[in-house]
Parts: structure tokens; sequence; C-alpha cells
């Protein structure tokens, strides 16, 4: 009988410790930045769609996903070295943020209003691949905890951008008005992604 070995998962206590390698910490910070952005904001699509009285994407934002996927682990497969992963996130980062502004003025266009949802779907899941090369190559001794580190970054990012999302609506803002909050942060982690491309520090 072929049994499973299993090995305990990577504690909180090791994840943190990770971060204090400088370089990591701002890779985990543009994750998590991009996480409370994309994810808190798909907590409430439904009911900015609603609001600007438009009908559901929710299929076309879950749907891209595995093109997303592939669209981030292609080109870094191509292309390992130097600046090109640094760039690839940038760019994923940057199409996001449009995406995300694109949405309420795309809804008045329905044969280009799906473009928006798409890129979004596609970019979120795009990002995961370069982020865990980056963290990998500043810490191969720490394979383990640094994907552990990563999911952990998505989870909190969902959960903090879905209360922010809550407290923002209670306190009066227009649900429609929400993606133009999340591009924001998603400029937050643009400019946190450009200060690694272009850090001497290696």
């Amino acid at each position: 009988m072929i049994g499973i070995i299993s090995f305990p998962p990577p504690s909180m206590q090791h994840r943190f410790a990770i971060m204090a390698n400088g370089r990591v910490a701002a890779i985990i910070s543009v994750t998590f930045l991009t996480s409370i952005s994309s994810l808190g904001l798909y907590t409430y699509i439904s009911t900015i769609l609603d609001n600007l009285k438009a009908p559901s994407r929710l299929h076309l934002i879950g749907g891209h996903g595995a093109l997303g996927a592939l669209s981030g682990a292609f080109p870094l497969d191509i292309s390992l070295t130097g600046r090109q992963p640094k760039m690839l996130m940038a760019g994923i980062i940057a199409i996001m943020a449009l995406a995300m502004i694109c949405i309420p003025f795309g809804l008045s266009f329905p044969m280009r209003s799906f473009l928006p949802f798409v890129l979004w779907g596609a970019m979120g899941w795009a990002s995961q691949a370069p982020q865990q090369h980056e963290r990998l190559r500043y810490q191969p001794e720490h394979d383990a905890a640094v994907v552990a580190l990563n999911s952990s970054a998505n989870y909190l990012g969902s959960a903090v951008g879905s209360s922010l999302g809550g407290i923002v609506l209670l306190a009066g803002l227009a649900p429609s008005s929400l993606p133009f909050a999340a591009s924001c942060l998603v400029l937050a982690a643009l400019l946190v992604q450009c200060l690694i491309m272009f850090s001497k520090k290696k």
C-alpha cells in the first residue's frame, strides 16, 4: 500500500520571518494591495452592477481565470532573467487598474461592456505566476513557506478588501464609485512594483 508523506504547514512565525527580507516584503505588499482591490471589489460586483442597472458579468471574471493564469505563466517561461518578470507584473497591474476604471464607462457600450471584466479576471489570475517566481528567487531555501505566505497575503487581502468595501458603502460612497476606489489601490501596488523594478538592490 502506497502512503503519502505529509508535512506540517509552515508556521505563521516562519512566514513572517521570511518578510525580514526587504525584497520579499515589498513583493508581498504588491500581492496584498492587488488582493485588497481585486478580490474586495469582486465581493461587491453584484451591488455595483445593480446600482448601474447593468446585467451580470460575474461569469466573465471567473471564466477567464484559466486564460489569465496561462497569460502570466507563458511569458514567464519564455524569459526568467533580469527585470522581465518584474516588468510583466507591472504590465499586469497596469491593465488591471485600467480595466477597473473602465467598468462604469464600458457598461454604456453593450457590445464592449464585457471587455473590462475579461481583462480584470485574466490579470488577477495572471499576477500569481510572476509574483511566485520572484519570491522564490529571493528565498529559494524556504519554498514551502514562501508559497504559504503568498496564500496568506491573498486571503488577508480579500478579507481586508471586503471589509473596506463595506465600510465605505456604509459611509455613503455610491457602489458605482467602488471600481475607482479599487483602481487607486491597484495604482498604489503599481507604484510599489515600479520601486522594486528600479531598485538597485539585487
